[in-house]
């Protein structure tokens, strides 16, 4: 049997509202465009992007991804060109965004901004915010609103990287000005959606906006746009609750889990998240089992051990200052652990050691 990733997109399109039994205008009803699109993109002329989107994410929602890959590589108009670019990125599809790039250059004799631009994103895409980034991105230009607001995000991804939390707040005022003025549909979408993965971090992280990080959280994950997105507003979830409710926390971390365990190239992050649940646990004094002692620090989280030795790491002694503090009723550690997490810039997890200083003594308004 043909599979879903080779055959034609419109001739499996045909066949899954055959075998629905719906008819066509209450399909594209549904889908929120009109009888006359459905048919256009089905007898093989181009409708825009999103439309295509949405007509897959009806019919066929587990094969979204195979399907657009498809219809991309088989060419897009230079109408959707953007678009195509921008959902290839989102879903990690970079060999096609390649392809697509070659292509535009061959038909047109030399590179868009727009394939400029996502050329740039490829090749910097794991080094956000160091000083090659910056310089290069510095040499890019726009020519038009859409590749303009593209820029900004950009540049919003290395003051966040470079902890310039102030720029990066300045930055996002601006493009969300920016987004209202975009046209397509699937690029506000997009374009909104990497305003919320970064958002999202800043409102639980540095502002200690608990309950806004959630509202934007869930937006994001309403977008479904990608897995990496879906993890950020889960992981944020899970973090945001963390000094609030046991059951909720654990069960965001759960679902963080469950879709890294589906990926067997993220076994880093799936660790870390593991160990998420064992600091959890432990500040909820809990038993951690086995499963989620993956790292020495979690193991000894695990003993009740005195973690004294992790006092000097960068990354855990703010942790270990803080459980030590806790078990020891020591509030020279517990203050060292709020002078820690405060250097980090990380408001939310600054107040871990100040509800048990609080507890102690101390007079905070958290």
């Amino acid at each position: 049997m043909e599979s879903v990733a080779t055959r034609d997109i419109r001739i499996h399109i045909k066949e899954l509202i055959k075998s629905s039994n719906e008819k066509q205008n209450m399909i594209a009803a549904k889908i929120g465009i009109s009888e006359g699109y459905l048919s256009k993109f089905l007898s093989g002329k181009e409708i825009n992007f999103w439309m295509v989107r949405e007509i897959i994410r009806y019919l066929d929602p587990d094969n979204e991804t195979e399907l657009i890959k498809q219809y991309c590589l088989n060419g897009v108009k230079k109408k959707n060109y953007p678009a195509a670019l921008e959902y290839c990125y989102a879903k990690r599809l970079f060999s096609v965004i390649e392809n697509l790039i070659d292509r535009q250059i061959k038909k047109e004799g030399k590179i868009s901004s727009w394939s400029g631009i996502y050329k740039f994103m490829l090749e910097y895409r794991l080094s956000l915010g160091s000083s090659e980034y910056i310089e290069k991105l510095n040499d890019l230009k726009s020519d038009c609103h859409d590749t303009k607001t593209l820029l900004l995000v950009l540049e919003m991804y290395a003051n966040y990287q470079s902890r310039k939390y102030e720029l990066t707040i300045d930055k996002i005022g601006t493009i969300q000005k920016n987004i209202n003025m975009i046209s397509d549909p699937f690029l506000k979408m997009a374009f909104s959606a990497r305003l919320e993965e970064v958002s999202v971090n800043l409102y639980l992280k540095q502002d200690n906006a608990v309950f806004k990080a959630r509202e934007v959280a869930h937006s994001l994950r309403e977008k479904n746009l990608s897995v990496n997105l879906n993890l950020t507003a889960l992981y944020i979830l899970a973090l945001s609750y963390m000094n609030e409710s046991y059951f909720l926390s654990y069960e965001y971390y759960k679902k963080c889990i469950q879709l890294l365990s589906t990926f067997p190239d993220r076994k880093k992050e799936l660790v870390q998240n593991k160990e998420e649940i064992a600091i959890l646990q432990a500040f909820w004094d809990k038993e951690i089992p086995e499963d989620y002692q993956v790292t020495t620090f979690a193991k000894s989280l695990a003993k009740k051990d005195s973690l004294s030795s992790f006092y000097q790491h960068d990354f855990y002694k703010s942790y270990a200052l803080l459980f030590d503090g806790i078990r020891e009723e020591s509030s020279e550690k517990l203050l060292l652990s709020l002078y820690f997490f405060s250097q980090q810039k990380d408001q939310f997890r600054s107040n871990l050691p100040k509800i048990y200083l609080i507890k102690l003594g101390f007079n905070f308004n958290i």
